[in-house]
């Protein structure tokens, strides 16, 4: 409601000044302090929100409880309706518009007693008005009624104001609201004959057609079986509805086209829906090429999918996914990785973390160049002693882990000294295994284990990465050291016998003991079913062991198959780094107190004498009197006092008047 400015009061005789001009009028202490009041009210209302879709159970206390963390609240008001349900619509108002902003930054999308509200500036109403302008409901739009009355036709329109008052009673209000059928006819001449009849006819319509037990039918849109809808890609942001619909009109008619938009925003999502009438329309618009345009943007329209197939869809595409063969093993650069913060990170020197760092740093700059692959069955170990050497590796892997590796090397430098005749040891070697699964327990076993080589200093262990020319290299030479080997060729051509037999159709020669003897028979049997028990129990040994390795403390993180590569950058490992160096610096620190608390405990107990008996409390009057008595009494000796002969006091005669 807006305050309309008072005038001052005029006089007809106008003031003039020396120069002959109107004087200046005065100005009124009153209008100026009211001014000044509506400027203030004015200032704090811009600091006022409204909080639209709070819960139903949501209270004064609850919403002045939550707005008040972001300032001092001077007003809560919650919209209720007039039978004095809710609206799901409140007002808060700040005493600063600082903080309003606050709470709109802070609470915006957040949920409050279990729904998402949604805060912004309260408006007033000419400026919500002017800013959402609605268009007039059909329901309050006037209604055209054709009658037809002793073959006379009245066209007739009606406001709901006129149903309702009709329906009511037929008051003065109502005969002035039925303006169109008041023109037809004189104004002035209106009977309650005319006025019954109406509604009469009313009435009647009303029993005719049932409109209250009429109910509406759930509809349920088949239009993705029909055919005639199609999904359109690349559709301009600044696209609307309309616009879509105009370009779609040269195919057909057209039934909707919506353009699909985000939830809160509103913002296009460069998608549409289109359905037309026909299918023909519909293939049409299908078919087209870059002459279907919109703003300059050629659209891509594709055959819309019901939901089903859609589902169907994206679970074939993320099988596709997981199918999909790494031919780099990529996901093996994550396994053994050790992040700050984890259990794993527990009691890593800050020498040890940095060293991992710096070994990641690495990593990520050598699988940049893409003949470079992780292997499955080869390890590299770091921050190894330098006392260690081939063999004296190749014992610490066979005790730890359980399986023997065919190959140990420690890497040293080509310099030979006296104090190192093979050559100083540069701290790491390499580890192969004759299966993934074995190379993978290995790792899960060695890397990060505090019992190998002591809490400070821990092994490093991580898949190695192999250069791909190198490795066909290695391969090559691995053929032709085994085609020089004659057993191998031997082993080859039987194969090759065995192979062409199967493809003639032959059958192979039975390879256990052709004899009739049982004997032999059930021992070849029974060796065969103990050896097949053997591998079955190993197996089963092998992926418990694994997954008790998985699980101990120590262990980093596990990469599984199918997983993308997400190395992390140099600003995340430098975090990470930080991050560790205040937790080794905080159990530092407690150790550090530890040890002096029980320095000061041996302190004390060394200082402290054992503890003494508890003094008992002698009482030293008590013998005296006791001796005193027994003096009296006559039972002891006398003790050198007066008057006392052979050891008994002599007793005063009592008179007959004493009693005891």
């Amino acid at each position: 409601m807006e305050l309309k400015k008072m005038k001052p009061l005029e006089d007809d005789s106008v003031d003039t000044g020396t120069n002959g001009e109107p004087a200046r009028k005065r100005r009124n202490p009153f209008n100026t302090q009211r001014l000044k009041e509506e400027k203030e009210r004015r200032q704090k209302k811009r600091a006022r929100l409204i909080v639209r879709n709070i819960s139903y159970k949501s209270t004064e206390e609850s919403m002045r409880e939550h707005f008040s963390q972001w300032g001092t609240l001077e007003d809560v008001h919650i919209l209720k309706r007039g039978d004095g349900k809710m609206v799901g619509c409140a007002f808060v108002q700040y005493e600063t518009i600082n903080q309003a902003t606050k709470a709109i930054l802070h609470s915006n999308g957040k949920e409050l007693l279990g729904r998402k509200i949604f805060v912004d500036w309260a408006l007033g109403k000419d400026e919500y008005v002017a800013k959402n302008p609605k268009e007039e409901p059909e329901e309050k739009k006037p209604k055209v009624e054709v009658k037809e009355e002793d073959g006379e036709v009245e066209i007739k329109e009606e406001s709901d104001e006129e149903d309702d008052g009709d329906e009511e009673e037929n008051s003065e209000e109502d005969s002035e609201g039925e303006s169109a059928e008041d023109d037809a006819k004189d104004d002035d001449e209106e009977s309650d004959e005319e006025d019954e009849d109406q509604k009469e006819d009313k009435d009647e319509l009303k029993s005719k057609l049932d409109i209250k037990n009429v109910k509406k039918e759930k509809v349920i849109s088949n239009d993705v079986q029909q055919g005639c809808t199609v999904f359109i890609k690349n559709v301009p942001f600044d696209a609307e509805d309309a616009d879509l619909r105009k370009v779609c009109r040269k195919f057909g008619l057209v039934n909707y086209a919506i353009i699909n938009r985000q939830a809160v925003s509103g913002h296009s999502k460069g998608t549409a829906f289109v359905k037309f009438k026909a299918k023909e329309s519909a293939d049409l618009c299908l078919q087209a090429g870059t002459e279907f345009k919109l703003m300059d943007e050629v659209l891509d329209p594709h055959p819309a999918l019901s939901r089903e197939e859609m589902k169907t869809k994206q679970s074939k595409e993320n099988s596709k996914d997981d199918l999909g063969k790494d031919s780099r093993n990529l996901y093996l650069a994550r396994e053994g990785l050790i992040m700050s913060g984890s259990k794993a990170a527990d009691g890593v020197s800050a020498s040890d973390m940095t060293k991992r760092h710096e070994l990641e740093q690495v990593k990520t700059q050598v699988l940049k160049n893409l003949n470079r692959f992780v292997s499955r069955n080869r390890l590299s170990i770091h921050n190894l002693p330098q006392n260690y050497d081939n063999e004296k590796l190749k014992q610490m892997a066979q005790t730890y882990t359980g399986f023997r590796p065919h190959e140990c090397r420690v890497m040293r430098e080509q310099k030979v000294t006296p104090e190192h005749p093979q050559g100083k040891s540069k701290g790491f070697g390499f580890l192969s295994f004759d299966t993934h699964q074995r190379a993978l327990t290995a790792l899960r076993k060695l890397n990060n284990n505090p019992s190998i080589f002591g809490n400070q200093h821990r092994p490093i262990v991580a898949f190695s990465i192999e250069d791909r020319a190198v490795h066909k290299v290695k391969e090559k030479r691995t053929e032709r050291s085994k085609l020089n080997n004659p057993t191998y060729q031997a082993k080859q051509q039987q194969r090759k016998e065995r192979r062409q037999q199967q493809r003639d159709g032959k059958k192979a020669k039975p390879s256990g003991p052709q004899t009739d003897n049982k004997a032999k028979l059930q021992k070849h049997i029974k060796k065969l079913e103990a050896t097949r028990a053997a591998k079955v129990e190993g197996k089963a040994r092998e992926q418990k062991q694994q997954a008790s390795d998985v699980q101990s403390d120590f262990v980093g993180a596990a990469a599984k198959p199918g997983t993308s590569l997400k190395m992390r950058s140099k600003k995340k490992i430098m975090e990470q780094a930080q991050e560790h160096m205040k937790r080794v610096k905080t159990e530092k620190r407690k150790q550090k107190n530890k040890k002096i608390r029980e320095s000061h405990l041996a302190e004390r107990k060394a200082n402290n004498r054992p503890k003494q008996g508890r003094k008992k409390e002698k009482d030293e009057l008590r013998p005296l009197i006791n001796k005193y008595k027994n003096m009296i009494s006559g039972n002891q000796d006398g003790g050198g006092v007066k008057g006392v002969t052979g050891g008994k006091i002599k007793k005063p005669k009592r008179t007959k008047w004493y009693t005891e």
